[in-house]
């Protein structure tokens, strides 16, 4: 028997357990504010947790520590290897019908000449600014970045800020690029390792050589062969669960988990005969859904949060691990071992981020027809991302290139140099939409506020007497004399206030205690939605909740339409009158009628229900497109909300929040 009976066992394994685990809880409870009230980006907070929890600051998690140099390389290597493979087979199903030959020439242009390019340029740049390397060694370590990656173009292409400002044209052509060019950088990659080979364990070969053997060795047996399987892969799963589902053999949980499944044994079985199983993952996935007969299944009314909830564990997990492998002490001048200087480190991130990509797409978009004008070039060239496929390169990298002593700057380089860009890029890509969206959102909507109301409200509350337009004799507002009086918005003054909402978080008007228009617009109406993750789910919700559920109150509701319709009011107001504002001198800060409290509730309240609207006829659109892509399709979309009656139609009363796919 052991002397201590009760002790600890502090493992490596058991911390990092608890750094997930407790990132995914605390920042489950403020999830909802952090991406669609501020726009932050996950990625990117979860890099900077694993860097605070990394060995540099804290020191609870070390990836390094946990085994040999070979061991931390292998762990790497299948972790970056599974979320990759998961995420590309994802995108592929998430894509439109035959969209692969219908966008064939804006995906030629994007992975032949401007991936080339972005190849060559980046190759430069890491030659010119990393001293002691050739201009091969830097094409071999550019051949890491130069893919776009899917991770950060789905948290790019999915959320409300997307919903609401991405085009669908631009988010399609975003994914299939990131989705295609992550198993394309193969033939880059190998292409500058075979012509090192001419220096060490092939020399005296010629670069014809070398390059034919990059042909049948990568073009034909990785790239081609992995494309062949990984369709034949996609059609047999397709036709084995269309078979099956039409016959009632599988269940719903499993229907919805079998793109998950299908992207494990993919990724396996292409393994196997070693060539590119990301490529294959991608082009199984988008086989599998050619005919819309699963996308249109799991993500017409919303029902795939089951690839939802595994994308945002894996990624979560896979960029904590990023953020604690950084290795930060390699970025210092005096280390004599790799010599890189912090300022060269910085420009080349710099660098990469604005020529790799952006030039070459905004050059070359009048060839490409899935972009449109010049802004959607802008934002496609910008949104390129750098990140969990180049740190897979990295590993990938590290198995091929020669260990015989000839390259060892090269191994030793090929880590710090991709891991900072990666960590540049998840940082510019996180902060770009905050930024843009949020700093200028915020000014324009106190503006527009305070050119509205009668009552001059700014940051500051303050008491000011009403400067409101005079009435015309129809009751209209007529030109604002006497507004000279209204009180300038103060920037430097609302920034110190709103740092004060953020920091004194105890205050109940501080940020995180304060109800953001949806909150106020329930308390209002006395529904209870909880955590609306968009506006289309949200306007679902409050459709089903608000529709009359007794014969009763169907009669009524028809009474108060035929009212309407008649120019009768009706007896119950669907909404509260104005408050009245007086025309005496008020405080501006109080909450009576006519306050300027008041009057932004009733913005608030016009604001939510034009949304609404919004998304409601967006949905019933989106809904018909989708079902008309889909002809013959078994199952049907049973949402409560667009067809009242499609439930009595089969013999029984429409069911809200239903099953949103039937399986006979």
């Amino acid at each position: 028997m052991p002397s201590d009976v009760v002790y600890t066992d502090v493992s490596d394994v058991s911390k990092a357990y608890s750094v997930l685990g407790g990132f995914i809880v605390i920042y489950g409870l403020f999830s909802y504010v952090a991406k669609d009230r501020l726009y932050m980006s996950e990625p990117l907070i979860a890099v900077t947790v694993g860097i605070i929890a990394g060995p540099y600051v804290l020191g609870w998690v070390d990836p390094r520590s946990w085994g040999s140099y070979d061991d931390t390389n292998y762990v790497t290597y299948e972790l970056t290897r599974l979320v990759v493979g998961v995420q590309v087979l994802f995108t592929g199903i998430s894509l439109p019908m035959a969209y692969l030959r219908k966008e064939a020439l804006s995906l030629t242009v994007l992975l032949l000449p401007i991936m080339t390019t972005a190849w060559l340029v980046c190759g430069l740049l890491i030659w010119g600014l990393i001293p002691s390397i050739t201009f091969l060694e830097g094409l071999c370590i550019a051949a890491a970045i130069t893919p776009t990656d899917p991770v950060l173009a789905n948290s790019i292409t999915k959320g409300r800020f997307a919903d609401k400002y991405v085009p669908a044209n631009l988010k399609n052509i975003i994914l299939a690029e990131s989705g295609a060019n992550d198993g394309l950088g193969f033939p880059f990659l190998y292409l500058a390792l075979y012509l090192l080979y001419r220096n060490g364990e092939d020399a005296g070969t010629s670069a014809g050589t070398e390059i034919g053997r990059w042909v049948y060795a990568v073009v034909i047996f990785k790239i081609l062969l992995s494309c062949v399987y990984g369709a034949l892969v996609g059609v047999l799963a397709h036709k084995t669960l269309k078979w099956a589902e039409t016959r009632g053999y599988v269940d719903r949980d499993n229907f919805f988990a079998y793109g998950f499944g299908l992207a494990l044994f993919t990724l396996g079985t292409t393994g196997l005969f070693n060539s590119d199983d990301i490529l294959s993952c991608f082009v199984a996935g988008n086989a599998f859904t050619w005919k819309d007969w699963y996308r249109v299944r799991t993500q017409v009314e919303e029902e795939d949060s089951f690839q939802d909830i595994l994308d945002s564990l894996l990624n979560t997990a896979v960029f904590i691990y990023i953020g604690a492998i950084i290795p930060w002490d390699a970025y210092n001048s005096a280390d004599s071992a790799l010599g890189i200087a912090p300022w060269r480190i910085v420009v080349l991130g710099l660098l990469v981020l604005l020529v790799r990509r952006l030039p070459w797409v905004v050059a070359l978009s009048r060839f490409i027809p899935a972009i449109t004008n010049f802004k959607e070039a802008l934002f496609a060239g910008h949104f390129g991302p750098i990140g969990v496929g180049a740190v897979f390169y990295i590993e990938v990298a590290l198995r091929e290139i020669p260990n015989d002593g000839s390259r060892d700057r090269l191994r030793a380089l090929y880590t710090p140099v991709v891991l900072f860009i990666v960590f540049s890029s998840v940082l510019a890509h996180g902060v770009t939409i905050p930024i843009a969206k949020l700093g200028p959102n915020v000014v324009r909507r106190t503006t527009s506020l305070s050119a509205r109301r009668t009552v001059s409200f700014t940051s500051r509350p303050t008491s000011s007497r009403d400067v409101s337009p005079p009435q015309t004799s129809e009751g209209k507002p007529g030109h604002p004399e006497g507004a000279l009086e209204r009180e300038v918005w103060n920037p430097l003054w609302s920034a110190w206030v709103g740092l004060g909402h953020v920091v004194l978080f105890w205050r109940k008007d501080s940020f995180w205690r304060k109800e953001n228009k949806h909150q106020m617009l329930v308390r209002q109406r006395g529904s209870v939605i909880s955590a609306p993750q968009n506006a289309k789910r949200t306007s679902a919700i409050e459709e089903r909740s608000a529709a009359p559920s007794t014969p009763s109150q169907q009669q009524q509701q028809q009474q108060q339409q035929q009212q309407q319709q008649g120019g009768e009011a009706p007896s119950t107001p669907t909404m509260p009158k104005p408050a009245h504002v007086p025309s005496t001198a008020h405080h501006a800060g109080g909450d009576g009628p006519g306050s300027w409290g008041a009057q932004l509730q009733d913005a608030l309240r016009r604001e939510m229900l034009a949304e609404r609207k919004e998304a409601r006829d967006e949905e019933q659109k989106r809904v018909s497109r989708l079902l008309a892509q889909a002809p013959g399709a078994s199952g049907r979309p049973l949402n409560g909300v667009g067809d009242a009656t499609a439930g009595e139609q089969d013999g029984g009363p429409a069911t809200p929040g239903g099953s949103k796919v039937r399986f006979e």
